[in-house]
């Protein structure tokens, strides 16, 4: 029976009270998930969370590393037509920065401030030992998949994962993508990023458009045409690297591609490359005629190879293979080589699986990888729908120098001199950067030692690629050095002169600072900033030679007094010979020179070449900045 108006007037009003009382607490009402809260662009000091309702507000996370979730950021909004979701769709994306490598944050989903998903956590990238899951061709919504994702999610804790293609397996919608991918990882992907590849099914609705949609990529230095179609990215020691083998078919396209991916891997200096792209170089089954993997053979390896890629991972093929270790095609050393497998074993229809010469190991199962990172070894285990290791390989590459990759560190010149500071270039030295602060200098960083005649010596800087260490004051002629590595050592012969110089150059481009020469006042000089004659300059070098004094290799050379060279030094200034008014150790340094002179007065407005010449062996000339006369700094 209705309520009389006195009564119903009294419900009213109660019920808007109510209401009231409950937006206060912020635990009205919310808004409609579409889909969960999941995370992107993990690193080590930001992420990226994104999630979509029906209907549109104002989105928020708020988290914190010790719980209080006093930190909060706004979300941006982005509205995925109708015609593209067949229902209003409201996607948001909060970018959370200025975190802290390694930690751990709680965090909290709000839109209109009313809370859509709560008690949330991550962890950011950090050094030391982690864990990865790797598969692909998963998204049929269909048991095994359902099966398999149940286990990882139960039984497996994750830094990260890498997804190898085919999130659908049918046509890759918006609808598909949701339900196929998101609505099976979901739980997930709230607490380890998710760093797909797209596969061929992941192309065929408007090229890709669903998926590059709904993914937030890393993007720094990907050309800004191809954002989220490839990009690369650190986590610990490892540096992975997604391809996107869909490209290869469009020549300008695959060209940028091919292009960013040599010059990214050459500027890495990671222990760990680990690639991954969607179509396998070496199939045996269903795709063994595929072109698009013969592409990937003809192009893209010969890049993985030669900046030295130890592992490649692709999917397309429904199953698990996994090859010997190659190079060029061929079976290589364990160690030296590129390891391929194919985890195809996500979920979708199996295929069978062939046999090649190259192939270690194959079978048609359904699967997924875990990858444990420790140091200078990462192990890859094949984990089937039961929880058994279907599959093992370990690898564990050797360090690996040259003669001629040991050079002076002030010239890149394989010329060394006793004291001098080198370089040493080449692959897999140190299973991560480690960096001296001050001297006196450590005889080993991250792991890492090198030895000169079976005398440790002292190191600045460790990579997977570079070292930079100090040779000892002594003899001269040849000596055998050595780098160790808690996988190998490697051997390089090497001989040192008395003498060495080399002016300390500057990673900038020459017109900015082509070398290391300061005014009196302290100031670089460059083509801004030039000296005048008459004035006194600082021009720093490396291999000098022996000093009026007794000191270690490693510690700091004293200021008092200064520690003198003990041959003959003269600085040549544009065909005018000067004598330095001192060169020796710079103080507090170690292995670095100075020499301090006066700039001719009569030398005019120009460039002049600069050299230094010590007993009798001139340094390479550098070029020096002269201003008008009173324009110096």
């Amino acid at each position: 029976m209705p309520a009389s108006g006195g009564v119903a007037d009294a419900m009213r009003g109660a019920l808007r009270i109510g209401l009231a009382t409950l937006v206060a607490a912020g635990i009205c009402a919310a808004a409609t998930l579409v889909r969960s809260p999941y995370l992107q662009n993990v690193g080590a000091e930001g992420a990226t969370i994104l999630w979509s309702t029906n209907e549109k507000g104002q989105g928020e996370i708020r988290y914190s590393a010790d719980g209080d979730l006093s930190r909060a950021v706004a979300a941006q909004i982005r509205e995925l037509l109708p015609s593209a979701t067949s229902r209003p769709e409201y996607q948001y994306q909060a970018e959370l920065r200025g975190l802290s490598p390694g930690r751990e944050y709680l965090y909290r989903v709000l839109v209109d401030g009313a809370i859509v998903k709560d008690g949330l956590r991550f962890r950011t990238a950090g050094p030391g030992p982690f864990a990865f899951l790797a598969f692909g061709d998963s998204g049929t919504g269909g048991p095994n998949q359902a099966s398999l994702a149940r286990r990882m999610m139960d039984n497996e804790n994750p830094a990260l994962v890498l997804h190898t293609g085919d999130l659908s397996q049918k046509s890759a919608t918006f609808e598909q993508i949701e339900s196929d991918y998101f609505g099976v990882y979901v739980p997930l992907m709230s607490r380890s990023p998710f760093f797909p590849t797209p596969g061929n099914h992941d192309y065929y609705t408007d090229s890709g458009a669903p998926y590059l949609a709904m993914h937030a990529p890393p993007a720094a230095g990907v050309p800004a045409q191809d954002a989220g179609r490839y990009y690369s990215f650190d986590w610990g020691n490892v540096h992975f690297i997604s391809l996107n083998s869909n490209l290869l078919g469009s020549p300008a396209t695959a060209q940028r591609m091919l292009e960013w991916l040599d010059l990214d891997l050459e500027r890495q200096g990671r222990f760990w490359k680990v690639a991954y792209l969607h179509h396998p170089p070496y199939p045996t089954g269903h795709h063994v005629q595929d072109p698009i993997s013969a592409m990937v053979r003809e192009r893209v390896l010969p890049i993985l190879e030669r900046r030295g890629v130890q592992l490649v991972l692709s999917g397309h093929e429904h199953g698990y293979q996994r090859t010997v270790p190659l190079r060029n095609g061929a079976p290589a050393d364990a160690g030296s080589g590129t390891v391929y497998i194919i985890t195809g074993g996500g979920g979708g229809a199996l295929q069978e699986i062939g046999s090649s010469p190259t192939q270690a190991f194959g079978a048609s199962v359904f699967h997924y990888l875990r990858g444990q990172v420790l140091g200078s070894r990462l192990t890859i285990s094949a984990i089937g729908l039961d929880g058994r290791e279907i599959d093992r390989v370990t690898l564990a590459p050797p360090s690996r120098i040259s003669a001629e990759a040991v050079v002076n560190a002030g010239s890149f010149l394989p010329t060394l001199a006793p004291g001098s500071l080198i370089t040493i270039f080449g692959r897999d030295l140190a299973v991560e950067e480690g960096r001296a602060s001050t001297p006196p200098l450590p005889t080993e960083l991250a792991g890492t030692t090198v030895s000169l005649n079976g005398r440790r010596l002292p190191l600045l800087f460790v990579s997977g690629y570079r070292i930079d260490a100090q040779l000892p004051y002594g003899p001269v002629g040849q000596a055998t050095l050595r780098v160790n590595t808690p996988n190998s050592s490697a051997e390089a012969q090497i001989v040192t002169a008395a003498v060495a110089p080399a002016i300390v150059n500057l990673p900038d481009s020459f017109d900015v600072a082509p070398a290391v020469v300061r005014s009196s006042g302290g100031a670089l000089v460059s083509a801004a900033s030039p000296v005048s004659g008459g004035e006194d300059v600082t021009v720093y070098l490396v291999g000098l030679g022996p000093v009026d004094g007794d000191l270690a290799a490693g510690d700091p050379a004293p200021g008092r007094p200064p520690l003198s060279t003990l041959y003959p030094v003269e600085v040549r200034i544009g065909g005018a010979s000067v004598i330095p008014s001192f060169a020796g150790l710079t103080p507090g340094f170690a292995g670095l020179y100075q020499v301090n002179v006066r700039i001719p007065e009569a030398l005019p407005a120009g460039i002049h070449a600069l050299s230094v010449v010590v007993n009798g062996i001139g340094s390479d000339p550098v070029s020096l900045f002269i201003g008008a006369a009173g324009g110096g700094n």
